[in-house]
């Protein structure tokens, strides 16, 4: 055997450990992981515990909480209400960016457990802890408190580009929003909140009950029209979805209504008969305008996990999903998943649900947000 075959079988050998040394070293970190999230699960419901004993309590139901709607929440900045909606998630980050804290290994390891925790996603953690080691040889990063620092303004550039809030056209009238979603994730009140923010800007509103299949989905869209004093056109439980559409369309047309926001009824994603009836309302919204809907709102529960991006991919198939709307991250410590979803996909997050509040559903923005997730009760972080 040649010394050129020699030299080629011992790289090959040698690629073939460290690949099988990198491996192992993932595999064990795994294995360790659910120890972790057990640890950090305790360690957040200790803390929830001391938090409600001093926070008022904003879990009201929207009834409750509606009774004075411009009253809510008054003198609560925005930034305030994302590091509230976020402090599950950001108290799981409490511990690891003290000043002074040495950056080692194991606090490595435990910050990429962490994001992974997180539903930050395995791609998104792997590119975040490869930029933050790059630095560390750098000697850019001194302690805990720096790796902070550092860790924000990455996690700001992998998602500014998600930052687009949703402009209504001006020549489209009615500039028609499509919202699509599974069951329970709040489609209703997220139509009735986004109905609320565009009337401020003096917008006209009308709201279409495509929800026929829920019992009480038309009256609840009701109560919120008249909370708002916006029109709502219904046909009642049992009717053809595409049909109140397709009317709604009509009236806003001959009323020359600014904004059209039509419920549908939530279905799984995998239930491909449901699917189908979706297609069939963006054929029929198409007969009357052919570049409506203008816009399709997804709308995702911020607790349901990785499912979201299989959530996304059937959603985006059948009626091709232009924007997200992320509820309840207020009750979750797994607000990371806009990460994967926005590498994946590149679809922007119009909406964030930040509590149940009328006010509560804010424009995305991606620092606010960035720093809520990392945000924490020490006021040594």
């Amino acid at each position: 055997m040649s010394s050129t075959d020699t030299t080629n079988i011992s790289a090959k050998e040698k690629d073939s450990v460290l690949k099988s040394a990198k491996k192992q070293t993932f595999l064990q970190r795994l294995r360790r992981q659910k120890n972790v999230e057990s640890s950090i699960e305790r360690e957040l419901q200790a803390n929830e515990k001391t938090i409600n004993a001093h926070e008022p309590n904003n879990n009201k139901s929207l009834d409750q909480a509606s009774d004075d709607p411009e009253k809510i929440n008054i003198g609560v900045g925005i930034q305030e209400r994302f590091r509230r909606a976020l402090s599950k998630t950001g108290r799981s980050f409490s511990d690891l960016f003290l000043i002074g804290r040495e950056i080692d290994v194991e606090l490595l390891e435990d910050l990429e457990t962490r994001l992974l925790l997180a539903d930050v996603g395995v791609e998104t953690t792997v590119e975040i802890m490869q930029e933050l080691t790059s630095q560390l040889k750098r000697k850019k990063l001194i302690d805990g408190h720096g790796l902070l620092g550092a860790l924000q303004d990455i996690l700001i550039n992998k998602i500014v580009g998600c930052q687009k809030s949703l402009e209504v056209c001006s020549q489209k009238s009615p500039f028609v929003i499509l919202v699509v979603g599974v069951n329970g994730v709040g489609k209703t009140t997220t139509i009735g909140k986004i109905a609320k923010y565009y009337g401020k800007q003096d917008k006209t509103v009308m709201l279409a009950a495509g929800d026929t299949f829920r019992a009480a989905a038309v009256e609840q869209l009701q109560d919120w029209g008249n909370r708002n004093d916006i029109p709502v056109i219904a046909q009642g439980e049992g009717a053809d979805s595409a049909s109140v559409i397709f009317d709604a369309i009509g009236s806003a047309k001959s009323n020359s209504v600014d904004i059209l926001i039509a419920d549908t009824a939530g279905r799984l994603h995998t239930k491909n008969y449901l699917m189908e009836e979706l297609k069939k309302i963006r054929r029929v919204i198409a007969k009357l305008d052919d570049s409506a809907p203008h816009e399709v709102l997804l709308v995702i529960d911020a607790g349901t996990g990785q499912n979201a991006m299989n959530q996304m991919q059937e959603f985006s198939d059948a009626v091709a999903v232009t924007g997200l709307v992320l509820t309840k991250l207020d009750g979750t410590a797994k607000g990371g998943m806009i990460f994967s979803l926005y590498k994946r996909f590149g679809v922007p997050v119009r909406f964030v649900g930040l509590g149940e509040n009328l006010e509560d559903l804010q424009p995305f923005d991606a620092r606010n947000y960035v720093e809520a997730v990392l945000s924490s009760d020490n006021k040594n972080a």
